[in-house]
């Protein structure tokens, strides 16, 4: 599949302003993330790649938010780009966490995904950087900037799935924000969502419904009401990470 060079262009806007993420850039300049994702794939009709000059409404968009990225820009050379380029404007929390502001006020926040069938490894390398740096990246439009240390977990599975509207199908992706080991003696607060809980053996998305301050003992929940996805107890000695579910994409 051969790119347009001027895509190539728009490619190296989307990896400078905003980490690679196309929906990211697509909420920057204020277009659908349909309008960026068709120029870097093929056209089933005639097999090649739009070029993103044939497209009025992208490339007015780019210009309104980057001055400098007019039709001649995209024609020039690779290397007299960057010349004319500002520094990106990417907020970072002390955790890695990266934002990029948005048109309308709000932030997209970057991070890391681990997917279903990432879960066997990550119970071993939760903390190996190197792992969780070959993860694939992946936002979520935010309120603001946050503090915590955020990741995204893949869902497997219809058991927190009831129906309600606050309630999660297989499939979601979920923004999660780690809480601290040292604030698990204080007990759990409801949380809408749930939690992302990572056993030394399994990834859980479940409720936490109680827990024994003496003991460590948590009793999670499922919101399907299916007789197949009981309640049942962990010890919080058998925990490496607990998240709390802050959003959910699906």
């Amino acid at each position: 599949m051969l790119i347009p060079k001027e895509n190539q262009k728009l490619n190296h806007l989307i990896e400078k302003y905003s980490l690679g993420s196309q929906n990211a850039f697509a909420e920057l300049i204020g277009v659908t993330q349909t309008n960026i994702n068709r120029l870097f794939r093929a056209d089933d009709r005639n097999g090649e790649v739009p070029n993103v000059l044939r497209s009025k409404s992208v490339l007015t968009a780019i210009k309104n938010k980057f001055p400098f990225a007019d039709i001649e820009w995209f024609k020039k050379e690779e290397s007299d780009i960057i010349k004319s380029e500002p520094d990106p404007e990417f907020f970072e929390n002390k955790n890695g966490n990266k934002f990029i502001e948005l048109k309308n006020g709000k932030f997209k926040i970057i991070v890391r995904k681990v997917p279903v069938r990432a879960f066997g490894s990550y119970l071993s390398d939760f903390q190996n950087v190197e792992f969780l740096e070959e993860l694939e990246e992946v936002s979520f439009t935010v309120d603001h900037i946050g503090k915590g240390k955020y990741m995204c977990f893949e869902v497997e599975g219809d058991s927190m799935n009831g129906g309600g509207i606050d309630d999660t199908p297989d499939g979601a992706e979920l923004l999660c924000r780690e809480l601290g080991r040292h604030h698990w003696k204080d007990g759990f607060n409801h949380s809408k969502y749930g939690w992302v809980i990572v056993h030394k053996k399994t990834v859980l998305f479940k409720d936490i419904k109680s827990m024994d301050k003496e003991t460590g003992d948590v009793i999670c929940g499922s919101r399907s009401g299916l007789p197949n996805h009981p309640d049942f107890t962990i010890n919080l000695n058998d925990v490496n990470q607990i998240l709390k579910v802050i959003k959910r994409t699906f």
